[in-house]
């Protein structure tokens, strides 16, 4: 008999784990993880991490038979070391695991996640929410980032995650009294279930991802192999296509205007500038291994290219950006180590891996694993990346050589078929682009700070929506659990009054009040997390931050091009090399150099960057900058 996948075998944290857990659910009591000193912390979130692991991981299939086996779906030879975009073949026990089309998982058990009856949907209306809770009533800014930390989420995100939405059935959503939206009522599309598969699907429904759930950089490569044929087009040496107009490289458009990559919903200025980087930097790295390896055929060398450019981005993510927006000094630790271990990164670069598992040298090569259930991502997880409040209302822009300010535009005015006004307009090239994102607040994730611009949003295809009703209506359609469930749910305390899930803030505790109509436990997940207080450093909820102690972790630990293949045989020397020793500081300057006066000195680039020459005379809106 074949021994089972690791997929199917309950995961039980060991006897030392579990005496962990337990450990630090008693310092718990007393002092919250966050203000424990550093390395304690460290420890406080290994143990959640091992917790969540053994409860907060469920397949919404009925049973792991349908992630496919090595003798129906046999490994291709080319791809036994390269990634396919279908997101086939990653595990080669379970060929269809994280594969497009797949379902997204929970971290919460099905029961839990039941379809909502129609007033539990609409209770309280969510456009009433959105208008009280969400709607901006005046920027307030995000100090500890720049804007190009709320284009880089949104960049992976794209990644990662796509939902599909019915053609034919919609949510017809009454509008609160005196709603200036034009028609009588706001009609969303229903979000698509997969066809149901047993009894558990017809009471909790699981939903298809229409983008791989690896981290593939699906959204530059596409999630599909011949849509990453169309994307190389013509280019040799493996290299993506791209579109040489004078001293600016643009990604090449069709004849609708449409920039041609992997995803190309929601455009915005800042996706076309994160976009063109990384075929730059796909490009660059194809360079590099054509130089080393002349031998190399144009397929083997695009192959590598892939996998060292989607390896670095899991990188930025994991160790510069999530740091930036959790600038904690306990998460900064963990995060690092998550990819270097806890020796670090010196050590692991002078010593290489000097154990077999995750802690002292990394999750990178530590071999893969699925903790009992089969790698996806969860509904759970796209929750809480609902970070609509990171967009501002307006950008201004600057030339990266002297600091001249040229034009603050709206974000209206830089999206979809707009978003390349600034370099058209302005004779801007992307260093300023870059450098102007470098120097800009995004928004605070808090109450009462998604901006107009998306709670009025007009899309090419003739939509007219507000993500703020949505961002409700979807949790709750989807199953997700409300606020205080989901607490419970994750190991945490549920808040006993709105005052308490407030911190004491008493203003916004009565705001709640009235919408929720004085009980605390409808509050909805999302409005929950923007309410509650932050850890010091903190952009977005402890609540929320639960779902990425767990998740963050499980995409490298998953995925057999990071946790096992990652050797020279699969990457290449030299690739391997790119990876372990570049960040996104080293993106931006090498392709463009100009940057390097704004960066000097930083740290972390998702961070505010310096200015240079006129910017600083700027007196434009204190909301830019």
């Amino acid at each position: 008999m074949a021994p089972q996948p690791d997929s199917a075998v309950p995961y039980i944290a060991s006897l030392p784990k579990k005496a962990l857990i337990l450990l630090f659910k008693g310092v718990n009591k007393l002092v919250p993880w966050h203000k424990l000193p550093t390395y304690i912390g460290v420890l406080n979130l290994a143990a959640y991490r091992y917790e969540l692991r053994e409860h907060n991981l469920y397949d919404s299939y009925p049973s792991a038979d349908y992630q496919g086996t090595s003798a129906s779906n046999p490994v291709p030879a080319e791809f036994a070391h390269t990634r396919n975009s279908d997101g086939l073949y990653n595990d080669v026990n379970q060929p269809k695991m994280g594969c497009v089309g797949m379902r997204f998982g929970r971290n919460v058990s099905r029961e839990n996640t039941k379809k909502p009856s129609q007033e539990e949907l609409l209770s309280p209306n969510p456009r009433l929410v959105s208008q009280e809770l969400l709607k901006r009533d005046e920027f307030k800014p995000a100090t500890i980032l720049n804007l190009l930390a709320a284009a880089w989420i949104q960049f992976q995100v794209h990644d990662w995650f796509m939902h599909t939405n019915s053609t034919t059935e919609r949510h017809e959503i009454e509008l609160p009294p005196n709603d200036t939206w034009p028609n009588p009522k706001m009609s969303v599309e229903v979000t698509e279930a997969d066809a149901p598969l047993d009894a558990t699907d017809e009471t909790s429904p699981a939903y298809k991802n229409e983008n791989t759930h690896w981290w593939d950089g699906s959204q530059i490569y596409g999630s599909s192999e011949a849509r990453t044929k169309e994307l190389r087009g013509m280019a040799k040496n493996g290299k993506l296509e791209v579109d040489e107009q004078g001293f600016v490289t643009y990604l090449p458009r069709d004849e609708n205007n449409v920039p041609q990559t992997g995803f190309n919903s929601n455009w915005w200025l800042g996706l076309e500038m994160l976009h063109t980087l990384f075929v730059l930097e796909h490009n660059s790295i194809c360079e590099e291994l054509t130089k080393a390896y002349p031998d190399w055929s144009s397929e083997r060398v695009f192959d590598t290219a892939r996998l060292v450019n989607c390896a670095l981005m899991a990188k930025i993510h994991t160790t510069e950006w999530t740091p930036a927006i959790l600038a904690h000094p306990a998460l900064d630790v963990a995060m690092h180590g998550n990819w270097w271990g806890v020796l670090g990164e010196k050590l692991y670069k002078l010593l290489g891996r000097v154990a077999p598992g995750e802690s002292v040298s990394g999750i990178p090569g530590s071999g893969a694993e699925q903790h009992g259930a089969p790698y996806s991502l969860t509904e759970e997880f796209v929750s809480v990346y609902r970070l609509h409040p990171l967009i501002p209302d307006n950008i201004a822009f600057f030339k990266a050589s002297d600091g001249e300010h040229k034009k603050t535009y709206p974000i209206k005015g830089v999206a979809f078929g707009d978003a390349r006004a600034p370099l058209e307009e302005q004779n801007l090239g992307f260093e300023d682009i870059l450098y102007s994102f470098g120097i800009n607040y995004p928004g605070a994730v808090t109450l009462n700070n998604t901006p107009d611009f998306l709670r009025d949003l007009h899309t090419p295809e003739g939509r007219h929506v507000d993500m703020g009703t949505i961002d409700i209506l979807r949790d709750r359609e989807r199953g997700v659990p409300r606020y205080n469930k989901f607490r419970e749910l994750f190991h945490m305390k549920p808040a006993a009054s709105f005052l308490e899930l407030t911190g004491g803030n008493k203003d916004v505790a009565q705001k709640l009040d009235k919408v929720y109509e004085g009980d605390v436990n409808k509050v909805d997940l999302l409005v929950g997390c923007l309410c509650e207080p932050l850890p010091k450093g903190f952009g977005f909820s402890d609540t929320a931050f639960r779902v990425f102690i767990l998740m963050a972790s499980r995409r490298l630990k998953s995925d057999r091009y990071i946790a096992t293949d990652w050797n020279e045989e699969t990457y290449s020397k030299a690739g391997m090399h790119w990876v372990q020793y570049n960040g996104m500081k080293d993106v931006l300057r090498r392709h463009f150099p100009v940057l390097g006066d704004s960066l000097k000195g930083k740290t972390n680039p998702f961070a505010p960057w310096l200015k240079v020459g006129k910017t600083g005379e700027y007196k434009g809106p204190e909301t830019n900058f």
